[in-house]
């Protein structure tokens, strides 16, 4: 350790600071033998007057992170009442249990309490010790990511909430050539260069989790993947590209960040790592800001709109985009064609089974009138209407207004019933979430991120010219009854919900305090879905004279993958009949920068590939581009254009 003093004044000055602050914060400042509340931490990395340079982003604004952290589900973990809920509800259905079950839950959702528990000796660590510990109540707090070190993380022995901290007064951080004099003399740690801080297997901890198989006897049989996005990110082009899960959760900025108060002379560090913790859970964050004084929330209803706006922004830009295509198939049938492409870098929807996802169709005629709609939803429940009474099946193709895609992981116990409850979960009796681009069954991990269902049976759900790893399942709408002398209005959207009514409904067949305050807050809340992503477009009329006039097609349909991608993309186009096909690359202001001249192909399916290059030979910049396919009839000349965007990742 250096041998550095602080300047008595910058002590003095330092502490007037930490007693004010804290006091507006109101963040614990409570400390254990491990550990240390977040508001003992924010007098140093939290913008402020000490060096009111320090903490701030290229527009002036605080990006400190205990701002960024505060409002996010990572910083309620414990607070979480839809978590409480469902443990109260699983020791309720499994009483004998009831040690492990809190201890196990409390280990990820409460790492200041439990840790601390556990190394003074105790076995277990309770809910309602969690409940009544201040200190516990920090959630994934500051002190407990950044104590976590580097052994076996990665591999099984570190999974479902075994990471290695231990009383030892290190820090670790993603900076080297720290100075370590005030934090020492501050909150006594030292802080400590270490790499693996901005590795996903840091994440992997927790959000790997294998719970235990319960069976009608109520003795342990087995376990179950409850989630597994480490090991879907592994089975991805993005583990080999060397995206880390921090790229999207932890997003880095360029400019030049001061990273802490204290010292005042500290010079500028770059990257620097936004502490947002998005994910996609704006319902759950709408309950924190609606009800945020009595959950005892220390984010202001600032800091959660911020979470809540940057979380909106996840879901639709970073998640999942939908393309289309479609042509009439007879003269009373149209046939829609909807792919749905993942550009996470794990399945879609991720971790906790209570999430789905889904395709809403909505086909109406010039009056304005429905003829044909799947994926409608109930306003008032949040319900998918016309579902099966078991669960719904995966399709290729749907035919009829009861049938609708929802991309979804069902359980299944040991007598291959649907279930909700996870410590009777045996195995998946479904799951067609959708495979991050890369994604094959030959992976080492795919044991625990399997497909189940008849998504096994679909060509079209993650296809890559004949092999696997697209990220991308099509769903083909089949339409009858419909006149293709007439024009339609068709809308698509993706949707999505972080927790499904029906986990809902089996949550409240119990009656714990738990459960029926959070009953009570989501009987208050919008239970709409959230759209991840929309088109529409008209299907024209035909202009048809007679029954026995040739029906116009539509002649091709197009996908890009992987996407996003580095260093190649294949754009593979699927023409019913020869014609003439050619590919231009826009970027978002308009300029053509590559151009793959048209050639004539026959009937069948057809690869192009993008390199990145320009036509100039320069490597494009990071970023969105347009790719633009376009089909000329020969005998016609009639051409047909349609676009995807994609994103080039460096």
């Amino acid at each position: 350790m250096k041998s550095v003093l602080m300047p008595v004044g910058i002590l003095f000055f330092l502490i007037i600071c930490l007693f004010s602050r804290i006091i507006a914060q109101n963040l614990p400042t409570l400390t254990s033998n491990i550990f240390s509340g977040s508001g003992n931490c924010v007098i140093c990395h939290g913008a402020g007057p000490i060096n009111p340079n320090a903490l701030i982003g290229p527009n002036g604004q605080d990006i400190s992170p205990i701002t960024l952290w505060r409002s996010t589900l990572m910083a309620n973990a414990a607070k979480d009442l839809y978590w409480q809920a469902k443990v109260t509800t699983e020791v309720l259905a499994h009483p004998q249990l009831q040690q492990i079950i809190e201890d196990k839950c409390n280990t990820c959702h409460s790492p200041l309490g439990r840790t601390e528990a556990i190394n003074n000796g105790q076995q277990y660590y309770s809910l309602l010790e969690m409940q009544n510990d201040p200190l516990a109540l920090d959630g994934v707090s500051c002190t407990s990511c950044h104590q976590i070190k580097d052994i076996g993380l990665g591999s099984d022995s570190s999974f479902s909430g075994n990471y290695v901290i231990e009383n030892d007064r290190l820090i670790y951080g993603p900076y080297d050539n720290q100075f370590e004099q005030p934090m020492v003399s501050a909150v006594n740690y030292l802080p400590v260069f270490g790499e693996y801080m901005v590795k996903s297997e840091l994440c992997a901890t927790c959000h790997t989790l294998f719970t235990p198989t319960i069976d009608n006897a109520g003795q342990i049989v087995g376990e179950i993947a409850e989630q597994t996005p480490y090991q879907e990110w592994k089975n991805s082009i993005y583990s080999h590209q060397n995206i880390q899960c921090q790229g999207c959760h932890v997003p880095t900025i360029d400019f030049p960040v001061i990273i802490s108060t204290v010292p005042p002379m500290l010079t500028a560090r770059t990257p620097f790592f936004n502490h947002y913790f998005v994910g996609g859970n704006v319902f759950m964050l709408k309950i924190l800001k609606n009800h945020r004084t009595e959950i005892g929330v220390t984010a202001t209803s600032i800091h959660l709109d911020s979470t809540i706006a940057r979380t909106n922004r996840q879901l639709q830009e970073n998640t999942a985009e939908i393309s289309t295509n479609h042509y009439w198939k007879s003269l009373d049938t149209l046939k829609i064609k909807v792919a749905v492409t993942n550009k996470a870098g794990h399945k879609l929807p991720t971790s906790f089974p209570s999430r789905r996802m889904w395709l809403y169709l909505d086909v109406k005629n010039s009056s304005g009138d429905t003829v044909f709609q799947s994926g409608k939803w109930n306003k008032e429940s949040g319900e998918i209407d016309n579902l099966d009474s078991t669960y719904e099946r995966h399709y290729d193709v749907i035919r009829d207004l009861d049938q609708v895609q929802i991309y979804e992981a069902v359980m299944q116990d040991v007598d291959s019933m649907v279930t909700y409850t996870l410590l009777r979960g045996a195995s998946y009796i479904k799951d067609n979430r959708i495979p991050p681009v890369g994604f094959t069954t030959q992976h080492s991990s795919y044991d625990t991120t399997a497909v189940y269902g008849f998504a096994l049976l679909d060509p079209n759900f993650n296809p890559s010219a004949g092999a696997e790893g697209s990220g991308t399942d099509t769903v083909t709408y089949r339409i009858g009854g419909l006149n293709s002398n007439q024009t339609y209005h068709v809308q698509v959207k993706l949707l999505y919900q972080s927790i499904s009514p029906r986990f809902v409904e089996d949550l409240f067949h119990y009656s714990t305090p738990e459960v029926l305050t959070f009953k009570n807050y989501y009987q208050q809340a919008d239970k709409s879905p959230l759209t991840i992503d929309s088109t529409s477009f008209d299907v024209v009329s035909l202009g048809i004279k007679s029954p026995t006039a040739n029906v116009a097609q539509l002649p091709m349909l197009f996908k890009v993958y992987p996407n996003p991608f580095n260093p190649t993309a294949t754009i593979a186009v699927e023409s019913i009949q020869t014609g003439k096909i050619s590919v231009n690359i826009y970027d978002l202001l308009g300029k053509k920068i590559r151009t793959i001249p048209d050639v004539v192909l026959p009937a069948g399916q057809h690869y192009f590939e993008w390199n990145a290059i320009s036509d100039h030979g320069q490597l494009v910049a990071s970023g969105e581009y347009l790719v633009e396919v376009v089909y000329k009839e020969l005998h016609s000349g009639q051409e047909f254009r349609t676009y995807q965007k994609i994103v080039f990742l460096k």
